[in-house]
């Protein structure tokens, strides 16, 4: 019987290497999950702490863990000890402080852009700050960041708060921010984004572990849909694609909407109007033919549409409060003028 057949090709190597990733921790099975797309590609990894404390000739298991895990990856480890390991010609070890942004910066230089950075050196906080700001930045464009043994964030000899996280979850906060860019702007205009916002892709918290991942972040607010956006032109037009392929009421009532919230009232109210054609009884169409022809202001359409859903659903109240508004408003004489209703964006 395989004695690694209940575990992951990394926490098998990780074992074999004796790295305290597995068994201390267990963070390969994550690794492993996070990692696997890369692992036959010409990756380039940091990873910030060797090992071994300060013995010369200690250290390096995770080092080699990694050379085995990437067969053509270039694997580069940097520690504050000096470190006498040959761990093989595609390992490369540099001796600096993983808070000197010069010495980052050479490092990155050389052997960079990494696909892939892991911070397991001192994990004192404020250093964990100083080499994400120092690191981030020049990580691959769709790389990795990850930062390992999060828990001294609350351990008061490292510099943490088991209140607060300290300067740890600081970060992580803005990174959160950073991450909801558009949102944050939305609701205070004056805030100012840190430099990182349109790069950060995604965050994923574990025990003990952040991992940040790079990429576009410019999508917009779904408050401030303009179909100018990159982002949202590729929506739209992906969704037309897919309702001439194959329509369905809901695809169709979908695209009304999306017209709809992009300022297009007129493109969505024939959208809709030619999807009811289609499927006259889908309450799905009449609800977002109703939220149109609202903004539009057809009371008399209004009030049809209406009549219409409710038939449909006589024990909805929200659809029988519409329909009575729509009866007294085409009921009553137009007024000089009218502020349209707003419209919640986030239609589901």
């Amino acid at each position: 019987m395989d004695p690694h057949s209940d575990i992951d090709p990394l926490t098998a190597l990780a074992i074999r290497h004796g790295t305290d990733k597995w068994g201390a921790h267990f963070y390969t099975p994550i690794y492993h999950a996070t990692f696997a797309h890369l692992r036959h590609k010409p990756v380039r990894l940091l990873e910030i702490g060797v090992g071994g404390y300060e013995f010369r000739r200690d250290g390096g298991a995770s080092l080699s863990m990694w050379a085995d895990y990437f067969p053509r990856g270039r694997i580069v480890g940097i520690d504050v000890a000096e470190k006498k390991l040959d761990l093989g010609p595609r390992v490369t070890i540099a001796r600096g402080s993983q808070t000197d942004a010069e010495f980052l910066a050479r490092v990155t230089a050389e052997h960079g852009p990494f696909d892939i950075i892991i911070d397991d050196g001192s994990h004192v906080p404020s250093h964990v700050v100083a080499s994400f700001k120092a690191l981030f930045p020049a990580l691959a464009g769709d790389g990795l960041y990850v930062i390992e043994d999060v828990q001294t964030a609350f351990w008061p000899k490292y510099g943490g708060s088991p209140r607060t996280g300290g300067d740890t979850f600081a970060l992580a906060q803005s990174i959160l921010q950073a991450l909801n860019h558009a949102e944050v702007r939305l609701a205070a205009p004056d805030w100012q984004p840190p430099p990182v916002a349109s790069t950060v892709r995604a965050f994923r918290a574990y025990h003990n572990l952040f991992i940040i991942e790079k990429g576009d972040n410019t999508e917009p607010s779904s408050l401030r849909l303009d179909r100018e956006d990159l982002h949202v032109a590729r929506a739209i037009a992906a969704i037309e694609r897919e309702v001439a392929r194959a329509p369905t009421p809901e695809s169709t009532a979908h695209l009304a909407m999306m017209y709809f919230l992009t300022k297009q009232p007129r493109r969505a109210l024939e959208t809709a109007q030619a999807g009811l054609v289609r499927w006259p009884d889908n309450l799905r169409l009449l609800i977002a033919a109703i939220r149109i022809t609202r903004r539009v202001g057809a009371a008399k359409a209004l009030a049809a549409l209406a009549e219409r859903a409710v038939a449909l659903d006589p024990a909805d109240l929200l659809l029988r409060k519409w329909l009575e508004r729509a009866q007294a408003a085409a009921s009553s004489p137009p007024a000089k003028s009218t502020a349209p209703t707003p419209e919640p964006s986030n239609v589901r």
